[in-house]
């Protein structure tokens, strides 16, 4: 009677009895492991979209766009905020504003060891004073010194050195432009030995707009950049006119294509959000495609149940958003500017009912989106809690995450407790089935002896 060695016995009884287990903990595990990876995805999508907020949510931002064309290029740079009133200016640059700009030249290489220059700068109540004697005591300093020790006083005076043939000359700047930081110098008698007297390369200039033509309203400004001229305007002066040029024209008005594409922006960000929750949570349905070209083979496709589909935290996110997006704000909905949500509620943009609150009522798009009951601000406050941003001190998602993980451990401990009672199950079959083998062996020996 011939018998399988104990080994393989023992090994089989075991794969029997630990099999159904094997699957249930690959299963569960498989099953955590997705929910993790869900939560993980929805976490991330979170991230995007808070950021996304953070950046559109800013003071100055508006979904209203205005454009700032001038009639003629090369004179002035235009950009208009969205609170800038449309209309037609005629403007003339007489002057662009620049800066004061001095050279002193040596008569010699040396610099003096005493005597004093002072710098009065227009609107500084000190002036700034260089003394030889404290500079130049021991007589070894040289121009660029001089140079370097003016720059670090950072009193609106820059200092450099030029060098033309054999003249050595250190050039004196203001830092800004405009009449109001002009400067003047005065220098001690005894310095006519070193320097020649001071040469005005640029006088300290006012930038002068007119409004209106040549002989307008003046506008003057210390820098070529004016944003208080034209309410909502800001003008970057280039170029000057000559006298009796033709004045540009510069034309404010609504920029729809700018607007919709800011609003896009928004609404690209939640639908990426509401789609990533959509992914997890939808159960077995076919989606439709909200264009209505359902001619088209793929506007249907069927889709299985995603792992999340019966957690009622995911579909709370779903339900949270969709409440927001249908809110009411301080100046109405979203649908009221034609911003509406699909079936499945992600949103879209009817152009023709935006473009028509973008033409009659754009600063209703602006205080439905911003402000402090907002659009943007009621997101932000709501994903919150989800995401443990700021002081919320809670943050659902990885809460859901660190639950998810910790069954997956849990598995593995229970895989390694099975690995663990499984070897001492095997020991206890190879003992048994090696004791049957020895008697088996016993009676075939002792039972060959009556064999005759």
């Amino acid at each position: 009677m011939s018998m399988m060695d104990p080994a393989s016995l023992a090994m089989q009884m075991v794969m029997i009895q630990r099999q159904p287990f094997d699957i249930q903990y690959a299963n569960q595990q498989a099953m955590y492991q997705a929910q993790l990876d869900a939560w993980k995805d929805i976490d991330s999508a979170f991230s995007s979209f808070s950021s996304a907020l953070e950046n559109m949510n800013k003071a100055d931002n508006s979904f209203v766009k205005n454009s700032a064309t001038p009639s003629e290029e090369g004179y002035i740079n235009a950009t208009a905020s969205g609170s800038a009133r449309h209309g037609s200016y005629d403007l003339f640059v007489k002057q662009l504003a620049q800066a004061q700009q001095e050279a002193i030249t040596l008569k010699g290489e040396d610099l003096p060891t005493e005597g004093v220059v002072t710098i009065d700068i227009a609107g500084s109540e000190e002036p700034l004073v260089i003394d030889f004697g404290e500079f130049n005591k021991d007589g070894d300093k040289t121009i660029t010194d001089l140079a370097d020790y003016i720059e670090e006083f950072d009193e609106g005076i820059s200092a450099s050195v030029v060098r033309s043939g054999d003249e050595v000359s250190l050039i004196l700047s203001s830092t800004e432009t405009g009449e109001e930081n002009s400067f003047s110098l005065s220098f001690d008698n005894s310095l006519g030995d070193y320097f020649h007297p001071p040469k005005t390369l640029t006088e300290a200039q006012d930038a002068i707009v007119m409004v209106g033509g040549e002989q307008g309203l003046e506008i003057r400004n210390s820098s070529n950049t004016i944003d208080d001229a034209i309410s909502g305007v800001t003008l970057e002066l280039t170029k000057a006119h000559e006298p009796n040029d033709k004045p540009l024209t510069l034309v404010i008005g609504g920029d729809s294509e700018a607007s919709t594409e800011a609003v896009e922006e928004f609404v690209d960000a939640y639908n990426e959000l509401m789609n990533t929750i959509l992914k997890h949570t939808m159960t077995d349905y076919q989606i439709e495609n909200d264009d209505g070209d359902n001619d088209d083979e793929d506007s249907v496709k069927f889709t299985k149940a995603g792992v999340l589909a019966s957690d009622s935290t995911a579909r709370g996110l779903k339900n949270m958003l969709n409440n927001i997006a249908r809110g009411q704000f301080d100046e109405g909905t979203l649908y009221s500017i034609g911003i509406e949500a699909n079936r499945d509620g992600t949103l879209k943009i009817d152009s023709e009912r935006f473009e028509k609150a973008l033409a009659e009522t754009p600063e209703k798009i602006d205080a439905i989106f911003f402000g402090d009951n907002g659009a943007l601000t009621a997101l932000e406050k709501a994903i919150e809690p989800y995401t443990g941003s700021a002081n919320s001190g809670n943050n659902l998602l990885k809460g859901r995450q660190e639950s998810l993980q910790g069954n997956i451990d849990r598995v593995e401990d229970k895989k390694e407790q099975l690995d663990y009672r499984m070897e001492k199950t095997y020991n206890r079959y190879l003992r048994q089935y090696t004791a049957m083998q020895q008697t088996m062996m016993q009676m075939e020996s002792t039972g060959s002896m009556f064999m005759f």
